[in-house]
């Protein structure tokens, strides 16, 4: 069995099923604007322990995200402000990771769809080192400066902004694999 069936087992057995596969370096779009909207636009800027400004430089993550040959990124339809369910998939995303890296592919990295979300609260005060969750808490892609929108539209996805927060949304979550 090649990389790729053995990795699409593992993710169909934890129930996902939309996802594609995908070269980060073509299709992972990396903007500095979109930390940006992180700073001046989200409530959890300088107070997570996994959102800007507890991670790294827009060019790091770059770099970081450019060293691997293979991701896939998984699509949710969800409620845009049903906290309950994005708890669940976090974790359920968090345990696909932990299993991918179980089966051999220690380099595997999960980039959440939004905000962590495992403390109802957080009290890491936007420093990392102040986090309680460090094992299982991610950054956001869009904390990392992926271009969510123009990466889903370039590989065939549909997503758009939502108007309010009773409309279904489209989320999306990278997991990087070698």
């Amino acid at each position: 069995m090649n990389t790729k069936d053995e990795i699409d087992q593992i993710i169909t057995q934890h129930g996902f099923n939309d996802y594609k596969w995908i070269v980060p370096r073509e299709n992972i779009i990396i903007s500095s604007w979109v930390r940006f909207h992180c700073q001046f636009g989200c409530k959890n800027y300088g107070k997570n322990g996994s959102c800007p400004p507890a991670v790294s430089s827009i060019e790091e993550c770059r770099q970081m995200i450019h060293e691997y040959e293979n991701a896939i990124i998984l699509h949710f339809q969800i409620q845009s402000e049903d906290n309950n369910i994005h708890h669940k998939l976090m974790s359920e995303l968090y345990e696909l990771e932990r299993t991918i890296f179980l089966a051999g592919y220690y380099k595997v990295f999960l980039l959440q769809y939004g905000s962590c979300n495992y403390c109802k609260e957080c009290n890491a005060e936007g420093i990392r080192t102040k986090c309680i969750n460090k094992i299982k808490s991610r950054p956001g892609a869009d904390a990392m400066g992926i271009d969510i929108y123009q990466t889903a539209h370039n590989i065939g996805y549909h997503i758009q902004v939502v108007k309010n927060h009773n409309e279904i949304t489209n989320r999306f979550a990278f997991m990087l694999i070698d």
